[in-house]
């Protein structure tokens, strides 16, 4: 059956080593090489691709056109193949009649903002207000065309709350925090939701293989084709590292953004 399983999340939230995590389980709990191209039907947000699919150069289009169209590319898309796709997105959520399902990743707030200003080489503030920004589109170049397509983020709180809103299709929420205390717990909590049955063997073995310790080490020595920027792409992983790292004032806005939606999630204290 066709059909696309989103792998979905704000940036910075752990999606990369979830899909690590998945490629690794597949392979029986392999090591994987994080430079190899993904598997087929495992991405979808070139602009070649798009093209194709509609016949029409998304270069002519508005980000309007192109999110309208956008539907029509990805049906398009999965009626060429006879198995299901594994998409990231960071995009927010659409309701699209060719989804069977949908894992989100959820990260504090406070840290995505630390790890976002630190693979765009940017201030923290910079980053908070990035996070904050409604409808915020990213990608987009004024001075050339890039191979990808622009992709629209929403504010932080946004693209929570489009993914975690009712659809037709089953989402399960994860959150970067579970995943880090207890890897094997989620990677087996999650595998039915992406119509996968669960081998513990293989679970245990993905888990070892894709420990962040060992993803350091494998971008150390061979750089990471992901990686924007001048540091390394693959940090600590900590979590509330904001506690140590947010000034007041910082820690202050973040949660002037998105308190409802943090309080929502037991970030911060459910009477916010």
């Amino acid at each position: 059956m066709s059909g696309i399983y989103w792998l979905a999340s704000y940036p910075k939230s752990g999606n990369t080593w979830l899909r690590l995590l998945l490629r690794s389980y597949l392979a029986g709990g392999t090591a994987v090489d994080i430079n190899a191209p993904a598997p087929d039907g495992w991405s979808l947000n070139g602009r070649a691709q798009f093209d194709a699919a509609i016949g029409v150069a998304a270069s002519d289009l508005t980000d309007a056109g192109i999110l309208a169209w956008w539907p029509s590319a990805l049906r398009y898309w999965t009626q060429t193949r006879t198995a299901p796709a594994y998409l990231k997105t960071h995009d927010l959520c659409q309701p699209l009649d060719v989804t069977l399902g949908a894992v989100y990743l959820v990260r504090d707030p406070r840290d995505v903002a630390l790890s976002l200003a630190r693979q765009a080489d940017s201030s923290i503030d910079a980053a908070i207000a990035i996070m904050g920004t409604p409808d915020k589109i990213m990608g987009r170049s004024r001075d050339r065309l890039q191979s990808r397509l622009a992709q629209f983020w929403g504010s932080w709180s946004q693209n929570v709350e489009s993914w975690l809103a009712p659809a037709p299709f089953s989402v399960h929420v994860l959150s970067y925090e579970a995943m880090r205390a207890d890897p094997v717990a989620a990677l087996s909590g999650l595998l039915p939701a992406l119509g996968f049955s669960v081998d513990q063997a293989a679970v245990e073995a993905a888990v070892a293989a894709t420990a962040l310790k060992s993803l350091r080490a494998q971008e150390a020595a061979m750089g990471f084709v992901e990686a924007e920027g001048p540091h390394p792409f693959f940090g600590e992983g900590r979590v509330a590292g904001w506690r140590t790292r947010l000034t007041p004032a910082q820690r202050a806005r973040i949660e002037a953004d998105h308190g409802q939606v943090m309080a929502r999630l037991g970030y911060i204290d459910s009477d916010y």
